[in-house]
């Protein structure tokens, strides 16, 4: 239909997917593959960049019952590198390995050990699964050179009435947009294989974290340096004798500033080394520096060198070169002769600044986390775990899970079991599945979410009846139970009026029989949604047990004893719901480790700003901490002394960084629906936090210059 596509192929995702191996002389070979597999049409490899290592790339794939399989699955099920003519088993289908591609890079947001050929599946698929859409199904194009996407994006309308008709009601509030591949890691809104995406904008924001650390510990050199310049002030003075220039002093300084950081880089380079192998499994990610081959890693290296040396270096090298030799070699510098006192205080006021920003968005993501775990969803969740259910195939080539019930029953006679509930998704799921429906009296098209569920999901979750009642215990529907959302929608104030109302949704057309109160079926990055929910059987797949919280690691093992005699074929597995609840805010709590991190280096670089800066007042005063001690000055009035300046610089970063760090947390909270508000005590706690870290770092330096004998410091030599 579009002559603009040079190739397309189609892509059908099944993730956690169970391979087995059929072994002649035993019991078959049982894998979990987590990354899924994926059925997949020949021409994936006319668009996609991966290499055939064994067979043919042109022809596989092509008739039905054919699989590529990467080179570390080969070694995985046959411990061979060319399996070509070896059978995998998939979903009760056997398939034929025709070829061995490369195994996928770590970065690939297509991570695809073992491809099925689609048409296997095809018209089984099409029969059944085209009215609708998956996330998991995806449709891929290249497009000829000087092709107008814009073009084809306004013709798609007419392509779905195509093939759907004007009438067709999952037609109702859909928009089509077209999707750059180069897009596809970083657009939330959709996902990928990998089920796991990153916005440019985090990107940014870590990059402008990194600049603030390199930033502020350039702040930090020039600080310690400039204070200390009074000890170099003879070394000047007898090289300025002697016929040293100007410019070849600051270009000692920056050679000398150049040495520094060079080894700073280096031992920056052996921690991050240490570094990648914790951070890689925290992040999931396969991180590397690959010296021999990745020249911007070089190029990376030797700008930061340089810029950070001439960043941090340059200023100092102009303050100690242009000491007075005269003055230097006759011990008459003092540091109110080495300019540059305000800059230093600007330069530590700049540090809390950031200090406090990024103390500040700690606590705030902090306690964003604690009221994700605290906030009523509206459910029941703890010692509640899900396991699930596979979907066999029946003798008529049907799917059932015809095992379902029964297990359930057996299960829920258990000592350690509370109750057992057969279920598509929990109340909460990152599986969702949205449909339009009508309700009787109204031909306006509404959005909902669908759950199938049996009559004691209900009572098992701990959702509560507003109105009516709930349903039956049945295989299939005889009416539906909503949440008041879906009812208020629907334009009843008062949940009551919608008991009896009949639902037109998936040809079937029943009436409301209860009404619960709303619950959350997501995150909390979004509100809460209208639900429909009905008995379904022959979609259930998952099975919920409340256990009895006495002996749980028992009564689990009881579980997975019935639930494979029950399913001999399959590998058990379970998941508690208030860890799959955890999940929703996985990178959330990521992000609030690695901004503790970050807040926790800034803190520490801050820290050597304040002691810089502490440093230098102290020998900036030395006298006159000598005669105010002679005339009889306590150590509690001298550590005073220093104080006042500390907690000027202190509030005058708190009051810059206080209205740029609501901003952009208020911004980073907006992405959720629910979320804490911004406060003042949040504000006071960065101050407090603040505060305690400078005394504790500037008290050492302080009270040491306080109780220093007067006599050293008012004697002329």
């Amino acid at each position: 239909d579009f002559h603009e596509a040079e190739e397309v192929t189609f892509l059908s995702y099944r993730a956690e997917s169970l391979v087995t191996i059929p072994q002649s002389n035993g019991e078959p070979k049982k894998y979990e593959e987590e990354k899924g597999i994926t059925f997949a049409q020949p021409n994936f490899f006319k668009i996609f960049d991966r290499k055939i290592l064994h067979g043919a790339a042109d022809k596989a794939l092509d008739d039905p019952n054919e699989a590529i399989i990467s080179k570390k699955l080969a070694l995985k099920y046959f411990d061979k590198a060319d399996p070509i003519n070896e059978v995998v088993k998939f979903d009760n289908k056997e398939y034929k390995i025709v070829s061995v591609m490369e195994d996928y890079p770590s970065d690939t947001d297509f991570p695809f050990d073992l491809m099925l050929s689609y048409i296997t599946i095809k018209k089984e698929h099409e029969e059944n699964g085209w009215n609708s859409i998956w996330s998991d199904e995806q449709c891929y194009f290249k497009l000829r050179k000087g092709a107008d996407v814009k073009s084809i994006e306004g013709r798609i309308t007419a392509f779905w009435k195509k093939y759907h008709g004007d009438n067709d009601p999952n037609r109702s509030n859909q928009t089509f947009v077209m999707q750059p591949l180069s897009s596809l890691h970083f657009d939330d809104r959709y996902g990928n294989f990998n089920y796991n995406t990153i916005s440019k904008q985090q990107l940014l924001a870590f990059a402008i974290i990194a600049i603030f650390l390199i930033v502020t510990a350039s702040v930090n050199f020039i600080n310690l340096t400039t204070a200390e310049a009074i000890k170099r002030s003879k070394e000047v003075g007898i090289r300025k004798a002697l016929g040293s220039s100007r410019s070849q002093l600051i270009r000692q300084f920056l050679g000398e500033t150049t040495l520094v950081t060079t080894i700073a880089v280096i031992v920056a380079i052996a921690i991050t080394y240490l570094a990648l192998s914790f951070i890689n499994p925290f992040l999931d990610l396969k991180l590397s520096m690959d010296f021999a081959g990745d020249k911007m890693l070089w190029i990376f290296l030797v700008g930061v060198t340089l810029i950070v040396a001439i960043l941090s270096g340059f200023y100092p090298s102009l303050v100690v070169s242009g000491f007075n030799p005269a003055l230097a070699l006759k011990n008459l510098i003092s540091n109110k002769n080495s300019s540059g006192y305000t800059l230093r205080r600007s330069l530590v006021v700049l540090q809390f600044f950031i200090s406090q920003f990024f103390i500040i968005g700690t606590i705030v993501l902090i306690n964003q986390m604690n009221y994700f775990q605290d906030k009523d969803l509206g459910f029941k969740k703890d010692a509640i775990i899900s396991v699930p259910i596979p979907i066999t195939e029946s003798p008529d080539k049907t799917k059932t899970n015809s095992n379902a019930r029964t297990l359930r029953d057996e299960l829920s006679r258990l000592s350690g079991i509370e109750m057992a509930s057969l279920c598509n998704t929990p109340p909460a799921s990152g599986s969702t599945s949205n449909t339009s429906f009508t309700v009787e009296g109204n031909t306006e098209s509404y959005r909902t979410q669908v759950k199938l569920i049996d009559g004691n999901y209900v009572n098992l979750f701990g959702l509560k009846l507003l109105a009516g009642e709930n349903v039956a215990d049945l295989d299939t529907a005889q009416g539906f139970l909503v949440n008041e959302k879906l009812s208020s929608m629907a334009g009843f104030k008062n949940p009551n009026e919608m008991i009896g109302k009949k639902i037109k949704l998936w040809g079937k057309d029943l009436p409301v029989v209860g009404v619960v109160k709303d619950f959350h079926t997501v995150s909390l990055h979004d509100p809460i949604e209208a639900t429909i929910m009905f008995n379904r059987i022959r979609n259930y797949e998952t099975l919920s047990l409340k256990l009895n919280s006495a002996n749980i690691q028992s009564t689990i093992k009881q579980v997975q004893q019935k639930w494979e005699a029950a399913y001999p074929d399959f590998i058990f597995s379970y998941q508690f719901m208030d860890d799959q609840i955890k999940k929703f805010y996985e990178s959330e709590k990521k992000m609030s480790v690695m901004l503790s991190a970050f807040t926790s280096l800034a803190i520490f670089i801050g820290c050597l700003g304040l002691f810089s800066l502490a440093t230098f007042m102290a020998n900036q005063k030395t006298k006159e901490i000598g005669v105010r001690k002679v005339m009889g000055a306590s150590v509690e009035s001298i550590v005073f002394l220093f104080s006042k300046e500390y907690i000027k610089l202190i509030l005058i970063g708190f009051i810059l960084a206080v209205p740029c760090a609501w901003y952009v947390m208020n911004q980073w909270l907006n992405q959720f629906a629910y979320k804490i508000e911004i406060g003042p005590v949040i504000f006071l706690a960065g101050l407090v936090v603040t505060f305690m870290i400078a005394v504790f770092t500037v008290g050492y330096r302080s009270f040491k210059a306080a109780i220093a004998n007067p006599i050293d410091s008012l004697k002329y030599e």
